[in-house]
Parts: structure tokens; sequence; C-alpha cells
């Protein structure tokens, strides 16, 4: 039990900064591996990124097209480093979650919630991604936050910046931010203490985000948009997107489950903020669940009403069977073994090495405050579960490393070319054989029809793993890793 009490003992700080060099190492040695992402960077390298009003004044794309001009002009041809701006918005949003700590909650011990945010899934996933996420939900968060000070303090500014961003979250297509404050505007109209001219002043903001809204649909164009057909109502949909959720938001999910069981059923801490709070997670949630569309943003907007909803309601409550929902963390070792599994066909074809990585995530896993049976406080519970998912992360890291990125296309054209058929990949042509991987594209579109005299001329040819590979005594053959399918194709090399 000593051995449980280790990470108890290490101060919140240290989870804080052991995270965030996780989260750069991940964004920094992740290949891109979202179709969506590919076709962004390739639209990006392409100068084919603007094709209607809403992406020639979308800050994103603006963001990332000056940090590709940045990069070109210092020869940094690493696209990976676009994720650091995914940095910046992810900063933003732990400082506007401090500032609505401070505005609300203002005696509530503000790095636990802090530290929570950056521990979960969704954060894990969106700081991989170029598309967005992380910026559309901190516009949101930044939306809900001056909505709360004009309802305490109706200074000119708040409404400017109230205005501001509730625009940048149309341009953004974050049409989803228009439920939440008319939920909290209605919720605040009902106040009987409120003065006539303050209701007026709030429907007044109310309906200007309608109009405005409005006129974004008709001049971006309402027959090229799908903002009107945003709800999903497919029940196999909608049980992928619970499953999803669940997914992304762990390990805060177990802790929600339990900071509601004391601030519904045992009226813990139970007071209007809070309750606006819990009111907004759930909203939330429901939308994230039926929307048409995979909206990370939403949960990243989550996250921080969560965590302060989490932490507020548990700070002096000491956990014992209540636990018990702590058996959910088991899903984050089954999740990443599933994931590995799945990139083969058969289970022989697992290497050995694989079932040892297996094992270091399932006994990271069982470093789990449920199989302590004493009393601990939501701090002490947290401090465990931190530490058992960045052993978690960390073995995982090291392991996708070490196995897999010696298999992705980027690493083995340039790899095979120079050591096995002596060709210089600047001075080499790619001549391409039926279908090809989207990563393709990004990286190598230049050896495609080059505006060079080639010394080599190279025949691609990509097949499933099924097939026979080509017998040829003049070719090589390879497997890789496809991103784009995440799964082990063929390619063979044939030097003309």
């Amino acid at each position: 039990m000593n051995f449980f009490r280790f990470p108890e003992s290490i101060p919140t700080i240290f989870y804080t900064i052991i995270w965030i060099c996780l989260l750069a190492a991940i964004s920094l040695g992740t290949p891109y591996y979202f179709t969506d992402d590919l076709n962004l960077l390739i639209s990006l390298k392409n100068n084919n990124l603007i094709s209607n009003f809403s992406d020639f004044i979308n800050p994103h794309l603006i963001l990332l097209n000056l940090a590709v001009k940045i990069s070109n002009v210092f020869a940094l041809d690493n696209y990976l480093l676009l994720r650091f701006l995914n940095f910046i918005y992810l900063g933003l949003v732990i400082l506007v979650t401090y500032k609505i700590i401070k505005l609300k909650f203002y005696d509530l011990h503000y790095l636990m919630p802090l530290t929570a945010v950056l521990l979960s899934g969704t954060i894990l996933i969106s700081i991989t991604t170029i598309n967005g996420p992380l910026l559309s939900g901190l516009i949101t968060l930044l939306i809900i936050y001056y909505l709360i000070r004009i309802f305490d303090e109706e200074k000119i500014l708040n409404v400017l910046f109230f205005i501001l961003f509730s625009l940048i979250a149309l341009i953004l297509n974050n049409f989803f931010f228009i439920i939440l404050i008319s939920f909290l505007t209605i919720l605040k109209l009902f106040n009987i203490k409120l003065e006539k001219k303050k209701r007026l002043s709030l429907i007044s903001y109310l309906c200007s985000i309608y109009i405005i809204a409005l006129i974004f649909l008709i001049i971006q164009g309402i027959d090229e948009t799908d903002n009107l057909s945003t709800f999903n109502y497919d029940l196999s949909i909608l049980m992928q997107r619970i499953i999803e959720s669940i997914i992304f938001l762990l390990p805060l999910i177990s802790l929600l489950i339990i900071a509601i069981f004391y601030n519904v059923f045992k009226r813990v801490n139970w007071n209007k903020d809070l309750i606006t709070f819990f009111s907004l997670i759930i909203i939330s949630w429901f939308l994230f669940i039926f929307s048409k569309k995979l909206n990370l943003s939403i949960l990243v907007f989550m996250l921080p009403i969560m965590s302060i909803y989490i932490f507020r309601t548990l700070e002096f409550v000491e956990l014992k069977w209540s636990k018990i929902f702590l058996i959910s963390l088991i899903l984050i070792p089954a999740i990443i073994i599933y994931f590995d599994t799945s990139l083969y066909q058969n289970m022989s074809d697992i290497p050995h090495i694989n079932y040892l990585f297996y094992s270091s995530i399932i006994l990271a896993s069982l470093i789990n405050p449920i199989f302590s049976l004493q009393k601990k406080s939501i701090t002490a519970v947290y401090k465990t579960i931190s530490f058992s998912l960045i052993l978690t992360l960390f073995f995982s890291m090291i392991f996708f490393y070490s196995q897999y990125m010696s298999k992705t296309l980027s690493f083995v054209i340039p790899d095979t070319l120079v050591n096995e058929l002596n060709c210089d990949i600047q001075k080499s042509e790619f001549i391409l054989e039926k279908d090809h991987p989207l990563d393709l594209m990004l990286f190598f579109s230049d050896k495609i029809d080059p505006d060079y005299f080639s010394d080599c001329q190279i025949v691609l040819t990509f097949s499933s793993i099924d097939s026979t590979p080509i017998d040829d005594r003049d070719a090589i053959n390879k497997t890789i890793l496809d991103l784009t399918s995440k799964s082990y194709i063929n390619l063979n090399f044939k030097k003309l």
C-alpha cells in the first residue's frame, strides 16, 4: 500500500510539467494520420487552401499559412512544426480556465483543475491534429467567459469581446455556442431581481448574435454549407458518439460520475453556479453526441467546465467506495492494445515484443486508487491516476515510435532509395502505378513529374498486404504502414 502513497507525495506541478513534455514529444514525433489533416496539408502545400468566403477569413487557416511561410523562410521542411499552434491554443485554454476559476470560484485551488484539463484523451487527440478543434473550443470558452462577465458587470469592453469572439466562432463554423449562450441568457432572465434595463440588454445581445449568424449563413451560401443539417439522429452513430465521448474524456469521465453522485444526490456543494456548470456539461455532451460530424471542439470547451465542476464538488470529500467508478481507467490500456492489434490481420502476425508492451501498460494501469480501500481526498486520487496515466503514455510513446516510425512512407522511401537503389532523392522521379497513399502527395509530390532532369526513375507500385509481392529480381518489395488506411500494405520499387 505504501507504493500507492508515492504518487500522492509528488507535487502537482510536476505532473503538469511532465504531461506538457509528453504532449510536446507526441506532437513532434507522431506522423500525421488523420485523413483530414493530410488533405489540409496537401492544400497548404499546393496553395489551394482557400475555397470559399469562410476559408478566406478563417483565423486558423490564416495562422497555418503564416506558419508555413515562416518555415519556408528558415528552410524548415517539417510539417510537424505546424502543431506548435496547438500549444498556443492550449496555453490560452488554460489561461481562460484560470480566469473563470478566479471569477466564479475564487477560493478553489486552481492547479488541480488546470492539470486535469491537460490530462485527457481529448487534449491528446487534439494536439496531434492541425484542423483546429483546440482553437474552436477556446473561442467557445472565451464567449462563455465574457458572457459571465457581462452578467456580473456590463462593461463595454466585455460586450465587444463577447461579440468579437462570437463572430470568430461563426467564421470557424462553430454554431453550437449559440445553444450554450441561449441557455445561459434565458437562465439569467429568470432572475426576478434582474433590472428591466439589464433584461433588455441581455435580450439585445442574444438577438444580435442570432442576426449575425443568419447574415453569415447568407453570405457563406446556405447551399454550400452543412450547418443547417448539423444534428444527427442515426442510432448507430449516436452509440458511436457515446463510446467516443467516454474514450476522449478519460480519465475525467469516472471522476465526473463520482462528482455528479455527490453533487446531485448528496447535495454536496449544491449552489447555483455549480448547477449552472453541471448544466453546461450535460448540454455540451448532448451536442457532441448528436453532432453530425466528430466535433472535438465541443469536448475541448467541455473539459475546463468539467474539471472545475469535479474539483469544486469533491474538494472536501474523502472517497472510499465511490472509487469503484475508477475501474473505467482499465479502458485506457484496452484501447491502446486494441488499436495496436488492429494493425495486424492475424494474431499470429503480432511480434512477441508487442506482448511485452501490453504487459507493461496493463501493470501501469493497476496503479489505481480503486485498489486502496482507505479514504482519500480527490487530490490524492487524481495524483495516483496521473502517475498511472503518465507511465502508460510514456511506455506507449517509446513503443510506437521504435516499432512503427521506421515503417512509415516518409521513412521507407528515402531509406530504400539511398541505401538499396543508390539514388539521390533530390534527383529522383517517381512513376506511380494504380492507387497510392494520401501522404505520398504530401511528402513526395515534387518527385512526380518533376521540373528537373532526374537521374533515377523509380516505379512505385502499392498493393494490399493480402496480395503476393511482385516477383521481380530487379525490384525491391517493402511492407509499410499506410497512415491513410491504418494498415500494412506492400510497396514495390523498380528502378528503370
